[in-house]
């Protein structure tokens, strides 16, 4: 875990507890999303660099 994972998660906290404040569900809806969105956009990265990392081995 680097500092931009880091970052991220924090993101996704703070963004999630204010919008908590606002409406719960949004704030748990959204949270939600975009932790879904930055796990599947983590996973095709790092297949990605694995990917080529075995194409250039």
């Amino acid at each position: 875990m680097d500092r931009w994972d880091v970052l991220a998660l924090l993101g996704i906290v703070l963004l999630g507890t204010g919008l908590a404040l606002f409406a719960p569900w949004l704030g748990i809806a959204t949270a939600g999303a975009l932790c879904l969105v930055a796990g599947i956009t983590g996973g095709v990265l790092a297949e990605r660099a694995a990917s080529t990392s075995r194409k250039g081995s």
